[in-house]
């Protein structure tokens, strides 16, 4: 399930893409802290209350938090932050954080809005893995139906089965088509599957 693709970061550092447990644990302190943020709280202490009352396990939240509360800058924090990040949805919500930490209405807004993106981006690799899926069981049904027609001739029919089976043409002609089918299933298959990950 999980696949990696390259970022154009220092390093070319390796990113997983997100799940959709993670995205929404994301979504859910972005809302968290915004909340706390609208109760008027400081940052730092929206974000804590925001990482512990959601069990958030991402790191990346965890050290964000952690170093909010023993008073560094956001803007220091998200650039060493963004360097650690695993996914590209976390650099997403590192560079949200330290633009709400500015405060204002525009940091609770834009907390907010970067929630409602990433439950979107959710809900899009669910449709995503349901839209494969179908397609994936057509190609399998697709792909057996040959198989099933060519066994029931051998079976049914004495000259397709004299044919196929003991001349050199109907093998070539049975290794060709079998090769073809499993051939067009991995290809079919590495086409269809998203990669979407934990």
């Amino acid at each position: 399930m999980p696949q990696l693709e390259r970022n154009s970061l220092p390093g070319n550092l390796v990113l997983s893409q997100s799940s959709t447990l993670q995205l929404e644990q994301l979504a859910e302190v972005l809302d968290t802290t915004a909340r706390h943020l609208r109760l008027g709280e400081s940052f730092a202490s929206a974000l804590q209350a925001a990482v512990s009352s959601q069990h958030c396990v991402i790191q990346v939240l965890q050290n964000f938090s952690r170093a909010c509360a023993v008073g560094e800058a956001a803007s220091e924090i998200s650039k060493q932050l963004i360097k650690t990040a695993k996914t590209k949805d976390q650099q997403f919500v590192v560079k949200t954080l330290e633009l709400a930490a500015t405060g204002g209405v525009g940091g609770v807004m834009a907390l907010e809005r970067a929630a409602i993106v990433i439950r979107e981006r959710a809900t899009h690799i669910d449709d995503r893995f349901a839209q494969a899926a179908q397609a994936l069981l057509s190609t399998r049904i697709l792909s057996w139906t040959p198989l099933v027609v060519a066994g029931w001739l051998i079976a049914s029919s004495a000259p397709v089965r004299n044919y196929l089976i003991l001349s050199r043409s109907g093998w070539v002609c049975l290794l060709l088509g079998i090769g073809l089918n499993l051939a067009g299933r991995k290809w079919m298959h590495a086409i269809i599957t998203p990669s979407v990950v934990a």
